[in-house]
């Protein structure tokens, strides 16, 4: 049916509102009330039958595996897992190939978040064969990436180094800027690990420039491109060049305390900045500069640690 295929379109795109709003102008008439009151109350659903349950079954449980996963606590995450399962089984029976490997990918990232990464990868290994199947390569890349981080999380640098590879070459043909930059911050990560400096290097300063150019586009970027320059500056600290990193430090600090402006949440960025800093000058035997980094970094921490008290109580 043509309005499967639009629905299916609609949710790969991430525009769930608006596929429901197609079902329910799609609906016989007598329907559309009973569509419009089962998107707030799920058990409205039971009431439908035939592809018009089928498909609001589809869109609730899309929804809320999207929701679960961003809501990161026990009860959200299983409750992405289970939505995420339900909702494969509904578009295996009505073709919606597409958007399978998408849910996979949720519940698998809900999964490293309960600490499951052994089911994870599974769930990741079974969207990576459909996506070969189907030849779409757009999701391809996006699953090797998550399976690249999440073997680098394992300690697999050499499985991690392959998926890395794999989701950088589909994304140099066919990804958009923010997606070979985040490609090329994980597998920068990698090589770091496994030694291999220039190949570091050479994604490192590629992923700076892309997300220096996304940045001027939309101020959004500007965390992703803080927290690059942390871990380049790591980096460069590790080669001892000094100088090199406490400049990428500084940089990353002074846009982490500008986002804590904002958003009192980006505290804890500033804190780990503040300690990055420390870490440098005491290697570099700056002693004094060293403590007062420590300072202010264990004061930021106590604010964190007190702002989570007055949340909790």
């Amino acid at each position: 049916m043509e309005i499967v295929k639009e629905v299916e379109r609609l949710i790969r795109e991430g525009k769930i509102l608006d596929a429901f709003e197609l079902v329910k102008q799609s609906a016989p008439e007598e329907l559309r009330e009973r569509i419009e009151k089962s998107f707030r109350d799920a058990e409205e659903i039971k009431k439908l039958d035939g592809i018009w349950k089928k498909l609001m079954l589809i869109l609730h449980f899309v929804y809320a595996s999207q929701d679960a996963v961003e809501r990161q606590d026990k009860q959200s995450l299983v409750s992405c897992v289970v939505s995420s399962v339900n909702a494969i089984k509904l578009t295996i029976e009505l073709g919606m190939k597409s958007i399978t490997p998408v849910l996979m990918r949720n519940a698998a990232r809900a999964l490293i978040l309960m600490d499951m990464k052994e089911n994870a990868e599974r769930m990741y290994t079974e969207a990576e064969k459909i996506c070969e199947e189907n030849r779409d390569e757009e999701m391809l890349a996006a699953i090797e990436n998550d399976l690249a981080t999440l073997y680098y999380d394992m300690g697999k640098y050499n499985e991690a180094k392959v998926k890395a590879e794999e989701a950088l070459e589909i994304r140099r043909k066919i990804g958009t800027k923010e997606e070979l930059a985040e490609s090329l911050a994980t597998a920068s990560e990698i090589y770091v690990k496994l030694g291999d400096f220039d190949e570091a290097e050479e994604c490192y300063r590629e992923a700076e420039k892309l997300y220096r150019e996304l940045v001027e586009e939309a101020e959004s970027f500007k965390l992703n491109l803080a927290i690059l320059l942390s871990n380049y500056a790591m980096f460069r600290k590790k080669l001892g060049r000094y100088q090199e990193a406490e400049k990428m430090f500084k940089e990353a600090l002074e846009i982490f305390q500008n986002l804590e402006r904002i958003d009192a949440d980006f505290m804890q960025f500033v804190a780990a900045a503040y300690r990055h800093l420390g870490d440098l000058y005491r290697e570099m035997k700056e002693y004094s500069k060293a403590e007062e980094y420590y300072k202010l970094s264990r004061e930021k921490f106590r604010d964190i640690q007190k702002r989570w008290e007055s949340v909790a109580s």
